[in-house]
């Protein structure tokens, strides 16, 4: 039931929440059944993987459960990204300029780590 009281930010925000973290469990769960249906322990790299890597294996004809757990961590990982994203854009569509440039400040310290990081 909708609350009148919330608004349709905080219902896109919410729904990006909640697709980042089911997403996220449900691939870590596929993983984890893969693993134990396989029956072999394989385990995971002596490195973290790059996106690159992790885009390759993800795509390639057979992904091991490591691969799906992996990618489960990612999405998680990415979640606030896109509910920062989603405010973003939420409160640029309501047309309240303070809060979306607060939102888009965020996102770009958000953006800058991801870079300074990945490099």
């Amino acid at each position: 039931m909708d609350d009148p009281t919330t608004s349709n930010v905080e219902r896109w925000i919410s729904m990006a929440l909640r697709i980042g973290v089911w997403s996220s469990a449900a691939l870590m769960i596929a993983g984890l059944l893969a693993v134990w249906v396989s029956g072999s322990a394989s385990l995971p790299p002596s490195e973290n993987l790059s996106p690159r890597a992790l885009l390759r294996m993800l795509f390639s004809s057979s992904v091991d459960g490591v691969t799906l757990i992996f990618s489960g961590l990612v999405v998680l990982m990415l979640t606030p990204f896109l509910r920062v994203l989603t405010a973003a854009i939420g409160f640029l569509a309501e047309r309240d300029l303070k809060f979306a440039f607060v939102s888009l400040a965020v996102l770009s310290m958000l953006l800058g780590e991801l870079f300074f990081f990945l490099r």
